[in-house]
């Protein structure tokens, strides 16, 4: 076990850790959906900036996952690798959206 999560720790490389640890950081973040947006003082980072990333690490997320498939179809000796690289992408992605889903509802009429 801690043998694949050793594989996949370098197959996924530091800069998509640090993209994982930032969705992960999102997901405890969230405030909870209905919660004001505050426009001063140190409340409004969960309540303007954290959903304000959401968006971003999103698309950042698809990104990551088209470029593993140009990098599929370039180098098909490493298909396992990113093909589990795409799957987490695409996992995180969908893990995002359904988290904030309820959030970004009670705020959108």
């Amino acid at each position: 076990m801690a043998t694949r999560l050793r594989q996949l720790l370098k197959w996924m490389g530091p800069l998509r850790l640090m993209l994982a640890l930032g969705v992960l950081a999102l997901l405890v973040l969230r405030p909870a959906p209905g919660t004001p947006p505050v426009y001063a003082g140190w409340d409004m980072i969960p309540t303007l900036v954290f959903p304000a990333l959401v968006p971003l690490l999103f698309m950042v997320l698809l990104l990551d996952a088209i470029m593993s498939a140009v990098q599929l179809a370039s180098y098909p000796g490493e298909r396992r690798r990113y093909r589990t690289v795409i799957g987490v992408s695409l996992g995180m992605a969908l893990l995002l959206v359904l988290w904030w889903w309820p959030y970004f509802g009670a705020i959108l009429p």
